[in-house]
């Protein structure tokens, strides 16, 4: 039979063709890595051809603490007692820092005096520390950093005389210490709320937030690790804390006439033992 007698014929055979070839899948760009020597290839999709560059892996270098020449027992001497003559003090922190001494001398923090021995004295805050925690503990571990043991048993001496006294030594312990967070701080808001979802009057009510910040005792100089929380009090929560806060201060006054006590107690023995006092290191 003829080819006219059969006029689907070169349709069917189109169809067969089209159904049986696959489509062509699109070639992806490819970038190879080699670690070992350093280079990075690219593949062209188009023409399949490698092209390799040679890479260089730059990372962060850790900056490296300045090393400083320690300050001498008279400078050491000289910046705590300008400082101590602005009516400013220092804090027990792990990193000391300077506070006003009273509400009235709060405006020395921005004199220029102040931001004179700042400038002077950049690593006197650190220098303090080691001097004041080895007149309280003994600890000499960081001797070299401020002179040797000698400077060290000196500073200890002069952070006595201008600085360390009942409070400072009680604020040191509890910062060094306990092993749980302690309240370093309180903000506090009043609001007055006029509205109220779902409340078709005005509440006309007014609460306290107050947000607490809580010191973890595990920081370190370069991270403060302070939390927040937040929590809402009316009047009567405000009495009833004051109530407690009361009872707590009076409980913590006994027990600071007590550590007193001690204090006197564990001087005599150490003289009458002729063991080193820390105020006869000279």
């Amino acid at each position: 039979m003829g080819e006219e007698n059969h006029p689907n014929t070169n349709t069917e055979k189109v169809e067969e063709g089209a159904s049986a070839a696959e489509p062509q899948e699109e070639r992806l760009p490819e970038f190879i890595i080699n670690k070992i020597k350093d280079e990075l290839t690219f593949i062209d999709p188009a023409s399949g051809k490698p092209i390799t560059f040679k890479t260089r892996i730059i990372e962060e270098e850790e900056e490296e603490e300045e090393e400083h020449e320690p300050l001498s027992p008279d400078q050491f001497h000289d910046a705590l007692n300008r400082i101590g003559s602005l009516g400013l003090t220092w804090t027990a922190d792990l990193v000391p820092r300077v506070k006003a001494k009273s509400p009235e001398t709060e405006e020395a923090l921005v004199s220029e005096e102040f931001a004179e021995v700042q400038k002077k004295y950049p690593h006197l805050p650190y220098e303090l520390y080691v001097a004041t925690t080895y007149y309280l503990t003994g600890n000499k571990t960081y001797a070299q950093s401020v002179g040797g043991e000698e400077a060290l048993k000196r500073k200890a001496l002069i952070a006595h005389e201008l600085l360390i006294d009942t409070d400072y030594r009680s604020e040191f312990f509890f910062k060094h210490a306990i092993k749980v967070p302690y309240l370093r701080d309180i903000d506090w808001e009043v609001v007055f709320k006029l509205s109220e979802k779902a409340v078709e009057r005005a509440p006309a009510i007014s609460y306290g937030l107050l947000a607490l910040a809580l010191q973890d005792p595990f920081y370190n100089a370069r991270s403060s690790n302070v939390r927040h929380v937040t929590v809402a009090v009316d009047e009567n929560l405000v009495n009833k804390l004051l109530t407690i806060l009361n009872e707590v201060k009076s409980k913590l006054e006994s027990g600071r006439r007590l550590s007193e006590i001690l204090d006197k107690q564990n001087l005599l023995e150490a003289e009458d033992n002729g063991s080193t006092d820390p105020k006869r290191l000279e």
